[in-house]
């Protein structure tokens, strides 16, 4: 049942792209073109980031929105932050390690705040593996170099296991190389950052079986004290064929962050275009239902002390009758 989903996922992003990126030469001379930073085609990131672009260019006609595959969080954040990219889908996490680097934030806005990128921690079924202990001596993948995954990865293995880049052999390596890895029996335990369920991992269940090794609620609690834009979830028993057991692991909150130039009105025009077509918002994957006026302030505290509101998302959520002052 959940094959079927994503395959109109992709069905609908794949005609959603040929409606919306076949403009007239006269409409395209008076567009203002956008670049938005999404992710690893293997993950969710891509499939929300490439949906949202079609929303916003359907929705606001002075824009053309270009979705561009990237290592995603860190690399989008440090491409808006150097004025590369206009906007990018970014985990929050990533403004812990910019901060001990002492980069300058100041040009950065938050317009939205939404699903929860999900830690999967994967090994074949007949793995020896079946805790984060069991890591030390073996070969894991981390993520790939400027990608949030990488960064959450050492942040969540310090804190839940007490391991260190020396305890173990790192791979690092993107959603999809550490797909091919598990195929080939290169590494032991492959990583992935992403809401459930990631397309890759569902057909790499096909054909592998699989097991995800959660978080202990010890371990949970210990990534949870020391890092506070962590939050907890259950990937339930069966979203990955042959895993019947619900899965404890971590969340992070993705927001999307632009430059701070962007003009208030084009930043409510986006908010309205997102927020008040939930049926297409929602259709494009299951974790666009978190990207509602619900979940807006999940993790606001946290984003807020380093990157305020754009004041184009303030003037929508006033209008919405859902505005939260920072506390």
């Amino acid at each position: 049942m959940v094959r079927k989903y994503m395959d109109k996922w992709v069905i609908g992003l794949c005609a959603m792209g040929l409606i919306f990126c076949m403009p007239t030469e006269s409409l395209a001379a008076k567009k203002k073109y956008l670049s938005l930073g999404t992710g690893n085609p293997s993950g969710t990131f891509y499939f929300i980031g490439a949906g949202f672009a079609n929303i916003f260019n359907k929705y606001v006609p002075e824009v053309r929105v270009i979705a561009e595959s990237t290592a995603a969080s860190e690399e989008n954040f440090h491409y808006v932050i150097r004025k590369k990219m206009d906007m990018g889908l970014i985990s929050i996490h990533v403004i812990e390690p910019a901060l001990e680097k002492k980069l300058d934030l100041s040009g950065l806005r938050l317009i939205c705040l939404g699903h929860t990128s999900d830690r999967h921690w994967f090994v074949r079924k007949d793995s020896p593996i079946k805790s984060i202990a069991d890591f030390r001596g073996k070969r894991v993948a981390l993520g790939s170099p400027g990608s949030g995954t990488l960064v959450s990865s050492k942040m969540e293995l310090g804190a839940a296991g007490k391991l260190g880049l020396e305890d173990f052999k790192p791979a690092y390596l993107s959603f999809t190389e550490s797909i091919t890895a598990i195929k080939d029996g290169t590494v032991d335990v492959g990583v992935i950052s992403a809401g459930f369920p990631v397309a890759s991992l569902l057909d790499l269940a096909r054909t592998v079986p699989l097991r995800l090794i959660p978080y202990s609620v010890q371990e949970m609690k210990a990534i949870m004290d020391a890092y506070p834009f962590y939050v907890k979830v259950i990937i339930p028993a069966g979203t990955y064929q042959g895993i019947d057991t619900d899965t404890l692991t971590r969340g992070i909150v993705t927001a999307i962050f632009c430059r701070q130039e962007m003009s208030d009105d084009l930043v409510y025009q986006m908010m309205k275009a997102l927020y008040d077509h939930q049926k297409e918002k929602d259709a494009i994957h299951p974790q666009a239902r978190q990207w509602n006026l619900e979940n807006m302030f999940r993790g606001a505290d946290y984003t807020n002390k380093y990157i305020p509101f754009h004041p184009g998302a303030i003037k929508y959520l006033k209008e919405k009758g859902v505005w939260k002052e920072a506390k």
